[in-house]
């Protein structure tokens, strides 16, 4: 008898990361424009000692409970929920405003986790969809595909999902009997475009959400990497009707190995039960609970910044606006400076935070591109049809910048720009 895999992994047609791994692997000397990671020079893990001992001392003050047996509970087994939710419900109020009971937080590895636990509880595989951006973040996309659930895209205008698209397809999704039971968006500074939702249409969509009963998983990890200091509510502080899943993660702000995330989920069902609760039974069957030393090194590092991480990150923030503005400079002059008739048609965003950008192209880019570049010009980037779903535009791809050291900005841009004008010039596309 021949073993099978699961079927529903066939529904993935590109491993992105697996792809993208394989190419920085592949050719150690090219330039990632492709890796949406922060940059390691601000991670402060000679701390971790000093974090850790800051929790235990806050703890052990507070709560009147000696030191030797809190050191000693951080090696063991914890609650599902986790243990630092009262640290974490204090800083969600400083820092966003949010009135959250600890009750009503889990505490989760990472982002990824919390993702998973929502779909798993909330959605049927025979009745339900999950609705996503499109392009949108891989890391749900693939999930659900690979689990077997019904997930369709959206397209996004420049400020956010399309509601009118994504109203017309709730619709059409219940004339054959099928519910939008989850949307997932990222509403500040989207993986993989840059793009920011406007605060008038993060109002709308939570009034669509009690209108068609569906929730809202709200996806939180780079809305603090603000560069002009003009941050917008979350869809979680305008949710009035508590159908927003708030999902924090601490990757992106202090060090992503930590492997931390933050769910909030307040909602109450007419019997008076709450869906924390049922979120917490599935995290039990899961990972089972997630690291205390962890936990005790984020929660450490709160409550010696006063349960705000603006003071903590803001070089980092600054060095990525500082990042940014080299990008887009190194972009005109490679695509600006000179007379070449496509170069012309060749445009970028300007985001106002975040890691990444997308530059429009007049010819399709492969993945073929991608070996093709890294191999022969040593640069790496990403084609934005990896992260797209139903309507495909191989016409444009994204690139990081959080992750590159500011001397090689402008290498990597020229090498690009002459990765470009090379395939034009040997009639490797149409133009």
């Amino acid at each position: 008898m021949k073993k099978k895999l699961n079927e529903d992994l066939n529904s993935i047609a590109n491993d992105t990361m697996e792809f993208l791994n394989e190419i920085a692997d592949s050719y150690p000397s090219a330039i990632s424009l492709a890796s949406g990671r922060p940059d390691s020079r601000f991670f402060d893990l000679e701390k971790i000692d000093y974090y850790i001992n800051t929790y235990i001392s806050f703890i052990s003050e507070t709560q009147k409970k000696p030191l030797n047996a809190l050191f000693s509970s951080l090696g063991q087994y914890s609650e599902a929920s986790g243990i630092i939710n009262e640290i974490v419900s204090k800083y969600l109020l400083v820092e966003y405003g949010l009135e959250i009971a600890p009750e009503d937080l889990l505490i989760n590895v990472g982002t990824q986790e919390s993702l998973l636990i929502s779909v798993l509880t909330l959605c049927s595989k025979n009745d339900d969809v999950i609705i996503v951006e499109d392009p949108c973040y891989v890391g749900i996309k693939n999930y659900a595909l690979i689990a077997g659930y019904d997930v369709s895209g959206v397209k996004l205008n420049a400020d956010g999902m399309c509601l009118e698209s994504l109203e017309k397809k709730i619709l059409k999704f219940q004339e054959i009997g099928k519910h939008v039971k989850v949307v997932y968006v990222v509403s500040d500074f989207q993986n993989p475009s840059g793009i920011r939702m406007s605060v008038e249409k993060r109002k709308q969509i939570i009034e669509l959400a009690d209108k068609y009963d569906f929730f809202i998983l709200e996806d939180n990890a780079y809305g603090d990497f603000c560069f002009a200091n003009k941050m917008y509510p979350t869809l979680k502080k305008l949710d009035k009707y508590r159908r927003v899943i708030y999902l924090h993660t601490f990757s992106k702000l202090i060090y992503p190995s930590v492997r931390i995330g933050v769910m909030v989920a307040d909602y109450r069902f007419e019997d008076g039960s709450k869906l924390s609760n049922q979120l917490k039974k599935v995290k039990g069957y899961t990972t089972v609970n997630t690291s205390s030393i962890n936990q005790a090194i984020i929660a450490g590092i709160l409550i010696d910044n006063n349960f705000s991480l603006k003071k903590y990150n803001e070089k980092k923030i600054e060095n990525l606006r500082e990042k940014k503005i080299l990008t887009l400079d190194a972009l005109h002059k490679c695509f600006r400076t000179n007379n070449e008739e496509w170069c012309k048609n060749v445009k970028w965003n300007d985001p106002e935070g975040g890691f990444f950008m997308v530059i429009d192209l007049p010819f399709d880019v492969t993945e073929q591109d991608v070996i093709d570049c890294a191999e022969r010009f040593e640069v790496i980037f990403t084609p934005m049809s990896f992260f797209q779903l139903d309507e495909i535009n191989k016409k444009n791809i994204r690139i990081a910048y959080s992750n590159i050291k500011e001397d090689n900005i402008i290498i990597a841009v020229e090498r690009l720009y002459n990765f470009f004008k090379n395939k034009i010039e040997n009639g490797k596309t149409k133009y």
